[in-house]
C-alpha cells in the first residue's frame, strides 16, 4: 500500500513544499518566457526532460506566446510546446487527486456504516453527475454505486497522454484554434453560434470548436472528457488495473485505449511515434516542484505574473 500510494504521488506531484510559490503567467512573447525559464534553470536533457530530477517548476502559463506560431526551428518550438504544457499537465493531475482523496474519504466513511452529512451527500451528487455517473437506485444503494464508479473515474492521467493529444490536434500549438481560442483539443459544440467556426474541414455548419478562457481550461475539459465519457471506459480500465498493480500507467500504455474520432490518416500511429520519440513517458514519473519565488525575477519580468 505504501509503495502504490507512493507511486501516486510522483505522478501527480502532489507532495509540494511548503514554501515556495507558484507563478501564473499573464500574456508574454517568446523572448519573455525563454527569460523567465532561464532564471528558474528550466532545462533539462532535450531542454525539457527534467532529468534526473523529474522536478519541474510551478510555472503555469495561461496562453501561448503571442508569437509562438512564428518560431520557424521545429526543434526549438516543440520542445517549448512541451516544457508549457508538462506542468500544466502536472497542476491538474494534483487536481485531481485532491478530488479523489474526497471521495475516497467518502467512500472510508459509508464502508464504515457511518451516515454522510448533507454536504457529504451534496458533494457525492455533484461529483457523480461531473463525471457521467447516472443511476435510479436510491438510498444506500445508490451512494454504494456513486462511490464505486467514481473510483474508477476521478483519477489521474498520464501527463504524456495530454501533451501528445494536444500537440497533434493543435500542430504543436501553432493552429488556429490556440490562437483564436485557446483550444488544446479542438473539442466540439455542436447547434451553437459560440466557438471558432471550422474553416475547410467540412460543409456540416452545425457545430463550431469550443473556445476557452485559457489553455488550461482546455486540459481541464479534455481530461474530464477522458475521466467521464463512455468511449474512454477501456482506458480507465486498463489504468485501474495497473494502478492495482502498484504500477505507472504510461501514456504509451494507455494510447491504444483511446477511441478518438479525428479527420487525421493513422492518428493512432501518429500518436503512439510522437509519444516514444520525445520519450514524454520521462514526464508521467514527474512531479512539480514549487520552491520558485518572484523574488528571483527582474520588475519588468514581474509584471507579467497574475
Amino acid at each position: 500500500m505504501k509503495k502504490f500510494l507512493f507511486l501516486l504521488l510522483i505522478l501527480t506531484g502532489w507532495l509540494l513544499p511548503a514554501r515556495g510559490e507558484e507563478l501564473r503567467l499573464d500574456r508574454l512573447n517568446t523572448k519573455q518566457l525563454k527569460q523567465i525559464y532561464d532564471i528558474y534553470d528550466y532545462r533539462g536533457e532535450k531542454d525539457y526532460l527534467m532529468i534526473p530530477s523529474y522536478k519541474y517548476p510551478a510555472l503555469f502559463l495561461s496562453y501561448f506566446p503571442e508569437d509562438f506560431h512564428k518560431i520557424t526551428d521545429e526543434k526549438e518550438r516543440n520542445a517549448l510546446f512541451i516544457k508549457i504544457l508538462a506542468p500544466l499537465a502536472l497542476r491538474l493531475n494534483r487536481e485531481i487527486l485532491a478530488e479523489r482523496k474526497q471521495i475516497e474519504t467518502l467512500n472510508k466513511k459509508f464502508e464504515q456504516g457511518k451516515a454522510l452529512s448533507a454536504q457529504e451527500n451534496e458533494l457525492l451528487e455533484k461529483t457523480a453527475a461531473k463525471y457521467d455517473v447516472f443511476t435510479r437506485l436510491k438510498g444506500p444503494e445508490r451512494k454504494r454505486l456513486l462511490l464505486r464508479e467514481l473510483l474508477i473515474k476521478v483519477n489521474t492521467l498520464p501527463p504524456s497522454l495530454l501533451i501528445t493529444a494536444a500537440a497533434i490536434e493543435t500542430n504543436w500549438g501553432t493552429s488556429r484554434i490556440v490562437r483564436e481560442g485557446n483550444s488544446l483539443y479542438k473539442m466540439l459544440v455542436w447547434h451553437s453560434d459560440k466557438g471558432l467556426k471550422p474553416l475547410g474541414e467540412t460543409e456540416d455548419d452545425t457545430y463550431r470548436i469550443k473556445t476557452y478562457p485559457n489553455i488550461y481550461a482546455s486540459m481541464q475539459e479534455f481530461a474530464l472528457s477522458l475521466n467521464s465519457e463512455l468511449k474512454f471506459a477501456d482506458m480507465r480500465d486498463i489504468r485501474k488495473e495497473f494502478l492495482y498493480r502498484e504500477n505507472i500507467p504510461f501514456g504509451n500504455i494507455l494510447a491504444p485505449y483511446l477511441i478518438w474520432k479525428s479527420p487525421l490518416k493513422n492518428y493512432a500511429g501518429m500518436f503512439q511515434y510522437t509519444l516514444a520519440y520525445y520519450e514524454l513517458n520521462i514526464i508521467d514519473k514527474s512531479s512539480l516542484d514549487s520552491t520558485i519565488t518572484r523574488d528571483k525575477l527582474p520588475q519588468k519580468l514581474r509584471q507579467l505574473i497574475m
